[in-house]
């Protein structure tokens, strides 16, 4: 008997046939994956979420221009005209004002408060004492001299800078300030003059500005103040 060897006889492995849905299985895997990399992503940003909420709180607060440069000549009536436009409270001069709706943060070991609305770092405290406006400069040099707080260019603050401050409420006894200041401080000098030999000054206790001689006889203290953080 003579045995005819075909080409399809011998041994071979055969491929199954794939079903019409075989490629399911793999769509699920990557789709499985995708998800897992989502909520890992989803994960990451929660927690990050706090950090970058406490970052941003302050930058999106509109800022209140404040002019920081001083100047020799200012009349009650530009002044008060000031205090309108930007709601800035004065007991006298503008009573209906709302203030500033400030967000200050303490740093430098509570030494300093800095202003995320008008972008200006202040003294929390100030002078121990009151001086008259010839001491009051010379109480600053000394304080840039001595690099207070890291910084060297604390100056008087001016009248809109330093109104700024004052709330139309008592907030600390009997002062028109936030309690995040030193009460110490009732009266401050300011950088603006009304005349020659004549300079505004702001009254906490009493929640308006006025100016006054800067001779010998007149004394207030000095809370500088620094544009920036």
């Amino acid at each position: 008997m003579h045995y005819v060897l075909r080409e399809d006889s011998f041994n071979t492995i055969q491929q199954p046939k794939r079903g019409r849905f075989s490629f399911i299985p793999g769509i699920l895997f990557f789709v499985m994956i995708g998800w897992g990399v989502a909520a890992i992503a989803h994960n990451k940003a929660a927690f990050s979420e706090p950090g970058r909420a406490a970052r941003s709180a302050h930058a999106s607060i509109a800022g209140i221009p404040l002019r920081p440069i001083p100047e020799a000549a200012l009349s009650p009536e530009a002044a008060q005209g000031v205090m309108r436009e930007k709601g800035l409270f004065d007991a006298r001069r503008n009573p209906a004002g709302r203030g500033v709706s400030h967000q200050y943060e303490a740093h430098k070991n509570g030494t300093v408060v800095y202003d995320h609305v008008s972008d200006l770092t202040w003294q929390q405290a100030g002078s121990l004492k009151e001086m008259n406006y010839r001491d009051a400069k010379d109480y600053i040099s000394a304080l840039n001299k001595e690099r207070f707080a890291g910084y060297h260019d604390w100056r008087l603050p001016t009248l809109e800078e330093a109104i700024s401050l004052v709330e139309p409420a008592r907030k600390v006894g009997d002062l028109h300030i936030n309690p995040v200041f030193d009460p110490c401080q009732k009266r401050i000098w300011t950088s603006d003059f009304r005349k020659a030999g004549m300079a505004w000054a702001v009254w906490f206790d009493t929640a308006f500005c006025d100016y006054a001689y800067t001779d010998n006889n007149i004394k207030h203290s000095v809370r500088t103040v620094r544009t920036g953080r």
